[in-house]
């Protein structure tokens, strides 16, 4: 019984701070199909103003992913590596990032990507 009540209010806690969905923003992730074991880049038009932006992969244990803000190119991006391991299985993942901006609720976004 504790148990269904602690999982019903992380999930209710991580409704309240999911945000407004932002169809102004435009995530681009490369290459396509993303591939396990090589690197992947992620762009995305957030406002240079934001406090932080952050990503994850729609799936149990997935990381916050923080990303960097280039202020010449005008945009955010993360680049890393997809590791290859059992754990990690190819398939179609929906992608979200959020965008924490500073006298507003969060603005996000999603895709879905495949990965081999």
């Amino acid at each position: 019984m504790r148990l269904l009540i602690f999982l019903t209010m992380a999930l209710m806690g991580g409704c309240a701070t999911l945000g407004i969905k932002d169809s102004a923003l435009e995530l681009q992730i490369s290459p396509q199909p993303v591939l396990r074991g090589q690197p992947a880049l992620a762009k995305i038009n957030a406002p240079l103003d934001a406090d932080r932006v952050v990503g994850t992969i729609l799936t149990f244990g997935s990381p916050q992913l923080e990303f960097r803000k280039d202020a010449k190119k005008g945009l955010w991006y993360f680049y890393g590596t997809i590791p290859f391991s059992p754990w990690v299985k190819p398939g179609t993942y929906q992608v979200r990032v959020i965008a924490y901006l500073p006298k507003e609720k969060p603005h996000y976004t999603e895709m879905k990507v495949d990965l081999k």
